[in-house]
């Protein structure tokens, strides 16, 4: 219980000055006006200012630390008697609060006076009315709350993104009238998302980031690349998990953003979280033969006529193992396995054939399935209207249409990847087969002169889990072939031999854990070879009950790779084309 007839003597007093945010301090906000205020009443009513308080931007939902050393200084100066406030909502806009402190400080004896309106609470009347006042600007302030989150959610719903723009954004126009546009740093982050969709690891994103002038986290460039508005979908509470188009300047197509997001949970295989030196591309995809670990790579500098030198070296960590290799002989001899795979010349003209019939035949078969997934995402948009006219129609409540929501627009997310995908595999594919043939003709070339990405990718293609090193005999172990290959291989050796017309047994697979190759026979006479080319039509029918996933990885190496790379493979290929007699007849094989 106040006793209003206690009242500290003397008029001394301080200022209180306060407003809520950063951005009303800095861009003509009250402070100043306050101040001027709580003078003039002072002068004009002859009180001595002893001190200010506050006089920046404190929230006013707890006692923040500018009044409570406030509160501090006036229980320590039993002189202070009276406190100047302009208003008594600048203690806070939450009515009990700024009661609260009104009550504490006539509980010692001081007077708050709010000098805009020259109230006071001297007296019970008075603190009567200060409490009024304070819960009359509480409601003032809900209702202005509650109008400003209904504008905002109107104009969210309508596209317009009306909060603080995130990094890489500003904005432009008011209301619904919002645009969201990339600026310069918004420009580098679309290459982030880019490189992403390249299989760069986050280290080389940062590093090329930094290297341009923008400086991110890894936990900062993760939540960017997996933020939706950059992709220019508005994803916020107030629209109960639906995804919305907004008016904003994507810095990544939407396909691409959930192509990204695959990559990113590792569900596609491709994400690699450790850096791979560019210098040595077999790391991790080599294996000991010996104990079957993985092995690793380092780099040595060692001084050679007086200049420094890097050696790259490939070593089994198993303890006991002494397997170390350098980089150099590795790789010679690993060009020299790919070499063995490389097709044959003669048969350029078949393959090309084949190679064009599998990807109409596919293409038949894509367009197919991209109706049904045409049809799929029809019958979800659909389904996703109905589900926003029963929740307007009060059928269903509010927690039902979130979850229904999040389930149907997960389903679109997945059709509509799917579809950016078959929309791909749908394009006219005649014009990456010469790409494919210079690919798989001389694939040891391409490896050779590729870059860290197309040498992974070969690796990858032509020996799927891994190959083997052999210390013993300082050489690969190929066990693990993919069967494309090893079928051209045998396709190839079998025109090189000089049976009249190969058997269906000449081209099986060989068995498990044995070597895939042999040294190929001299070539045949021309008689033999025109004998033996007859038969190729029926040799390269074999394919494609099990090359399809292979041609479709070839044809996305032969993409990657620069124009120079496949032009080297392209004038090798032929280079060795001309070389022999082209004796294949014209006719396309069946």
């Amino acid at each position: 219980m106040i006793n209003f007839n206690i009242i500290r003597e003397g008029r001394a007093c301080i200022v209180w000055t306060r407003v809520s945010t950063k951005y009303q301090e800095e861009n003509g906000g009250s402070l100043q006006s306050q101040k001027e205020s709580c003078e003039e009443y002072a002068e004009r009513n002859k009180y001595q200012i002893v001190g200010y308080f506050g006089g920046k931007h404190e929230s006013a939902r707890t006692p923040g630390a500018m009044i409570q050393a406030m509160v501090k200084y006036v229980k320590r100066n039993s002189s202070i008697s009276t406190i100047l406030v302009s208003e008594f909502d600048r203690f806070s806009r939450c009515s009990w609060q700024a009661i609260k402190m009104l009550q504490e400080m006539r509980e010692l004896g001081i007077v708050v006076i709010a000098t805009k309106f020259g109230l006071d609470t001297r007296t019970k009347e008075g603190m009567m009315m200060a409490q009024n006042t304070l819960s009359f600007a509480e409601l003032d302030n809900q209702t202005r709350t509650d109008k400003f989150v209904t504008g905002k959610e109107q104009c969210i719903r309508y596209g317009a993104w009306v909060l603080k723009a995130p990094i890489g954004y500003f904005k432009e126009g008011k209301s619904r009238e919002t645009r969201c546009l990339l600026n310069d740093t918004g420009k580098l982050i679309a290459k982030a998302f880019q490189w992403k969709l390249q299989n760069m690891t986050s280290v080389e994103i940062l590093e090329r980031l930094k290297a341009r002038g923008l400086k991110l986290t890894d936990k900062r460039l993760h939540w960017i690349l997996t933020k939706p508005f950059y992709a220019g979908k508005i994803v916020h509470k107030s629209t109960g998990g639906e995804i919305i188009d907004g008016n904003i300047e994507p810095a990544v197509s939407y396909s691409d953003f959930l192509k990204v997001q695959e990559i990113l949970s590792g569900r596609t295989g491709k994400y690699v979280q450790a850096k791979q030196k560019p210098e040595l591309p077999l790391t991790k995809h080599v294996f000991c033969a010996m104990d079957g670990n993985a092995l690793t790579s380092y780099v040595k500098r060692k001084k050679n006529g007086g200049v420094v030198h890097d050696y790259g070296y490939y070593k089994c960590n198993h303890a006991g193992c002494r397997t170390n290799v350098p980089a150099k002989l590795m790789h010679e001899r690993f060009e020299r396995v790919l070499h063995r795979f490389n097709l044959n010349p003669e048969i350029l003209t078949y393959f090309e054939n084949l190679i064009t019939d599998m990807m109409n035949e596919y293409s038949e078969a894509a367009q197919q399935e991209h109706i049904n997934l045409k049809k799929r995402m029809t019958e979800t948009e659909n389904a996703l209207q109905h589900l926003k006219v029963r929740l307007a129609l009060g059928e269903i409540p509010a927690d039902v249409y979130e979850a229904g929501m999040k389930e149907l627009q997960s389903r679109k997310d997945t059709l509509t990847l799917e579809l950016e995908q078959w929309s791909q595999k749908l394009s006219n594919c005649s014009h990456v087969v010469p790409q494919i043939i210079a690919t798989a003709s001389d694939i040891s070339s391409l490896w050779k002169c590729g870059n860290l990405d197309i040498k992974r990718r070969i690796q990858n293609l032509v020996f799927p889990k891994g190959i083997y090193w052999d210390k013993q005999i300082s050489d690969y172990r190929t066990e693990n072939v993919c069967d494309f290959f090893l079928l051209m291989q045998k396709i190839s050796d079998t025109y090189n031999k000089t049976k009249e017309t190969p058997s269906f047994e000449d081209v099986s697979l060989c068995e498990s854990g044995k070597s895939n190759f042999r040294e190929s026979a001299p070539p045949a006479s021309p008689a033999r070879r025109t004998s033996r080319t007859a038969s190729i039509p029926t040799l390269l029918s074999l394919l494609p009950a099990q090359s399809t996933a292979t041609i479709s990885k070839l044809a996305r190496a032969a993409s990657t790779a620069s124009r120079r790379q496949i032009s080297i493979c392209r004038n090798s290929m032929w280079s060795r084309y001309s070389s022999r007699a082209r004796t294949a007849p014209a006719s396309r094989c069946s």
